[in-house]
């Protein structure tokens, strides 16, 4: 009888601990998915950021078509991006040019054609109408340096071509207001990355999961975790699927041996599950060590991931303003020519390589994360007048500008640009600060890249003569 009960306790223990460690494990695989798949949609807007925000797009895509223009635009988002799908729809809703791939087709359709550009369409209206602005001669749009993307574009999950993809689509805008926009509707720029396999690689290659695919609606039967898909209408057509790296059933072998002890002897009984019980318990805290590290660290890097880091942001925010810290956004630049000359081997190692550079140059008073494929950040506890900062940063893209060795014996350069927010002066929310460093990152991207900018320092008014000047990588004035 002893026996019995002790064997069906021992069973209960075992069904509610694989069951808490499966809920964990699949809990943090879903707050990672959901980060890494908004880093992807943020991504493709900064990426159109480049045609969409210009006074020539303004003149040659808004007020006229200049088809050469139009041709040379979509393949730079192409052959720089890869963006799977790009088109080009004016304010009366016709569609004025689309690519395939590689290849731009100039054309004048409704997008009624094409049921569900519509819904995407008139959004970015309501989006464009809350952010025009009237200026000498038309109408502008509300500066985007410091806005979160989901203020002036539209993001999401859409079915183009008969291919499931998700999206971006921002409208034509000046950004020296050179020229300026007509009265009425935008001009839209979308661009898509299908769900294939190629996108599903590079959202795997931060998310590490097992068996991650895309499952359409019509075919979906697998049980386990998953991401949901739906248009803007709210119609599903398909889910993120993968089979989570729960550590639950690995309890079951422990546990049935002492089953099995149990109907040997009463007397070795109280022995065997007392050292099994132990046995148990290491296992459980291993698991929980382990889970716990993947949870919060970058597997190729070894650097925190981006939910650490939001973690730790958010405690550094809540010690403000008695504790001032920095945040500085940092992104590689032409990372992506790497993969392509070299492989993806090649690639891995630069960011192994630049990993470990970043925290040699900030030391113990910063936490180096690792929140992308090439896109780093760091929050620096550190002192943060500019004196201080400076050289901090000077290190930061002298690290990045380093030839980095590769195993045939050849060299890949890079380099690394920056943007540096402190809080509290530029922000006192998680939010805040992320955005302003972003902020700062681009406009050292559009100033020629491999240096770096305070946010602090961006003239964020275009038509202010009197703006602080911008700094170049090495902290001098730029220009």
């Amino acid at each position: 009888m002893l026996i019995a009960v002790t064997s069906v306790s021992l069973l209960f223990v075992g069904v509610v601990a694989s069951h808490a460690s499966r809920q964990q494990t699949v809990a943090n695989e879903e707050s990672l998915f959901h980060s890494t798949l908004a880093h992807h949609m943020r991504a493709i807007v900064r990426e159109q950021i480049t045609i969409a925000a210009s006074d020539d797009s303004v003149r040659k895509l808004v007020r006229t078509l200049d088809q050469n223009y139009a041709r040379a635009s979509f393949q730079t988002l192409w052959a720089t991006y890869r963006h799977s799908k790009v088109m080009l729809i004016s304010g009366s809703g016709k569609v004025l040019a689309e690519s395939f791939e590689d290849y731009t087709h100039i054309i004048e359709r409704p997008i009624a054609e094409t049921p569900e550009l519509e819904v995407i369409f008139e959004k970015q209206k309501e989006l464009f109408q809350s952010n025009l602005v009237r200026v000498p001669s038309g109408f502008g749009h509300s500066s985007l340096q410091g806005v979160d993307p989901s203020n002036y574009s539209v993001m999401g999950f859409v079915r183009i071509d008969g291919k499931p993809a998700i999206f971006g689509a921002m409208p034509i805008m000046p950004d020296a207001y050179k020229s300026t926009l007509p009265d009425g509707s935008p001009t839209m720029l979308l661009s898509a990355l299908y769900i294939d396999d190629l996108l599903l690689k590079q959202l795997n290659s931060q998310l590490e999961f097992m068996n991650f695919d895309f499952v359409e609606t019509e075919n979906l039967q697998i049980d386990g975790p998953r991401h949901m898909v739906s248009d803007l209408n709210g119609t599903p057509f398909g889910a993120f699927t993968w089979t989570s790296q729960s550590v639950g059933d690995s309890i079951w072998p422990t546990i049935i041996p002492v089953i099995v002890l149990l109907s040997v002897a009463l007397g070795a009984l109280a022995f065997g599950i007392a050292w099994r019980i132990g046995q148990l318990t290491s296992s459980l805290q291993s698991s929980e060590r382990q889970n716990r590290h993947l949870a919060l660290h970058d597997t190729l890097s070894g650097l925190a991931n981006r939910l650490q880091f939001n973690r730790v942001l958010e405690n550094a925010i809540k010690l403000l303003p008695d504790k001032p810290f920095t945040v500085i956004h940092c992104d590689l630049d032409k990372f992506k020519a790497v993969n392509d000359t070299f492989g993806h081997a090649a690639g891995d190692a630069v960011i192994q390589a630049m990993a470990e550079r970043l925290t040699a140059a900030v030391g113990k008073p910063g936490l180096v994360c690792r929140v992308g494929g090439d896109e780093f950040m760091v929050i620096y506890r550190g002192p943060v007048a500019r004196d201080s900062l400076v050289p901090l940063c000077e290190a930061l893209v002298a690290a990045g500008s380093k030839p980095v060795p590769l195993a045939d014996g050849t060299v890949a350069r890079v380099g690394l640009s920056a943007g540096v927010a402190i809080a509290p002066v530029d922000g006192s929310t998680s939010e805040e600060m992320i955005i302003q460093s972003d902020a700062a990152l681009y406009h050292s991207k559009k100033m020629g890249r491999n240096r770096f900018s305070f946010y602090s320092d961006i003239p964020h008014q275009a038509d202010d003569p009197e703006a602080a000047p911008l700094r170049s990588a090495s902290g001098r004035p730029a220009g």
